[in-house]
């Protein structure tokens, strides 16, 4: 069914396009009840012929029409005939995230980072509200965000969502989602869940943070490095960040699901709590100002009274001023000033006795004895001699890798002593590996292993996994 401006759809006047996808058109139009200006959905013609269409289409806008969230775009109306199918929404005029990050982008200009938590605070809120719902939006991008004249974000087109725990009517092991923010399990095809719009959410952050997505190229490569690159670093690209945040951002790209934040919001609440552990160190967003930097402090201007006030003449004169006497120095002739009395010499100290010197020197090679000896356990031990258990694999032993269901783990820079820790890749179930170092973590045995099946062009595939994971090969 062709559309023209100025056509009648329902109660509704088309007013123009404002809107082009792969599903459907977005118009202007005006009427309803009280004849306000809406934002008209019209679903391409091919996807109506497509069986389970009419199905799929009720069952998500009933879901839709009934969320109930200030940061959710609100929809109106919705119907599906053997020709047309259609969705009313609210209007929502003052652009999208994708419009904001382009002008910050185009100016050279970085956005605060209070604004940045804001956005992100009110997006994680409405994901998560849909989540409870048990919709999935699988399409999180910037230009899914629309404001409202009072600045505030709202998540739109939920086009691609589906609802959990039902069966899929768009087929099956199909990739969707917008490349640059589609998560690795889209990627691959597999099962997604709530995490999936988390690690989606993440890719906003860094694009918020940094100007750009995490990775650059054509579509199919950009799906591979979702799928098997870790990120870049977010510091390396230009602006200072907080190292916490840089943390946050990191682990809600996870590869694994399982390792990101369990929902949208506690990844706003480590982004908040991040940030304000920074601000006493630096404003928000900035570097630290250098010391040679930084402006002195300015004094009050002199007015005249100040001045006056602070003059020899404006000031009262003493009253021994006055009375002042001239004194003739021929008939009192000043007396020289007595020479300092002289300070007592210090006693000269004893000599060391035999003893002494021998208990002084004992003293030092026992001191050294011990630092040596510190240092040759270090050398030559990375093991504390409190693990609840004894090492399973000593150095150089040759392992497998093994992990529940055919799965994969996280290899870490280092085990963990009670900071947060970056994956740096993942290991399969039976990859081959070998020990290269050990160490008690917590009480647990962890092992630095080297896995040549999970290198890459930018990692050695070298990293620490605690033993459950492993086994004699």
């Amino acid at each position: 069914m062709g559309i023209a401006i100025g056509d009648t759809i329902g109660q509704y006047r088309i007013e123009k396009l404002i809107g082009q996808g792969s599903m459907a058109d977005v118009y202007l139009a005006t009427g309803g009840p009280q004849d306000k200006l809406v934002a008209i959905k019209i679903i391409h013609s091919f996807l109506i012929s497509q069986a389970g269409f009419f199905e799929r289409f009720k069952r998500e806008a009933e879901v839709m029409a009934s969320l109930r969230h200030r940061n959710i775009s609100q929809l109106y109306e919705f119907v599906c005939q053997a020709d047309l199918a259609y969705i009313v929404m609210e209007y929502l005029a003052n652009g999208t995230l994708e419009d904001r990050i382009a002008e910050s982008r185009a100016g050279g200009n970085d956005i605060p980072l209070p604004l940045i938590l804001d956005w992100i605070e009110a997006v994680a809120s409405a994901v998560d509200f849909a989540h409870t719902s048990g919709l999935i939006h699988r399409d999180l991008k910037p230009a899914n965000i629309l404001f409202r004249d009072s600045g505030e974000p709202v998540l739109t087109d939920f086009g691609l969502a589906y609802l959990l725990d039902r069966p899929r009517l768009s087929g099956s092991n199909a990739i969707t989602g917008t490349p640059a923010y589609l998560s690795p399990e889209q990627g691959r095809g597999a099962p997604t869940d709530a995490r999936s719009d988390v690690y989606s959410l993440g890719v906003i952050l860094y694009e918020l943070l940094t100007g750009q997505t995490p990775f650059q190229g054509n579509a199919v490569s950009v799906v591979m490095k979702h799928i098997s690159e870790p990120p870049p670093s977010p510091r390396t690209l230009g602006r200072y960040l907080p190292l916490g945040v840089e943390g946050v951002v990191m682990r809600a790209l996870a590869k694994s699901p399982g390792d990101r934040y369990p929902t949208g919001q506690a990844m706003a609440r480590a982004l908040r709590s991040a940030v304000d552990r920074s601000v006493k160190a630096a404003p928000l967003g900035e570097a630290p100002t250098p010391v040679e930097e930084r402006r002195p402090v300015e004094t009050p201007p002199v007015t005249v009274a100040h001045a006056l006030a602070s003059s020899p003449a404006a000031r009262p004169a003493r009253p021994e001023a006055s009375r002042v006497t001239r004194v003739d120095s021929a008939l009192y002739p000043r007396q020289p000033a007595p020479p300092p009395p002289a300070r007592p010499k210090p006693a000269a100290r004893p000599a060391l006795s035999r003893q002494e010197w021998g208990a002084i020197i004992a003293f030092v090679l026992v001191l050294l004895v011990i630092i040596a000896g510190g240092v040759w356990w270090g050398l030559t031990q990375t093991t504390p001699l409190t693990a609840n258990s004894a090492p399973q694999f000593s150095v150089g032993s040759q392992v497998k890798v093994s992990v529940a269901n055919n799965g994969s783990e996280s290899l870490l820079a280092k085990c963990p002593t009670g900071i947060s820790l970056d994956p740096l890749g993942l290991a399969s179930d039976g990859d081959d590996a070998s020990v290269v170092s050990r160490q008690v973590c917590g009480k647990d045995w962890w092992y630095e292993i080297s896995d040549p099946a999970a290198a890459s062009a930018n990692w050695n595939g070298q990293g620490w996994l605690p033993g459950q994971y492993l086994r004699q090969r």
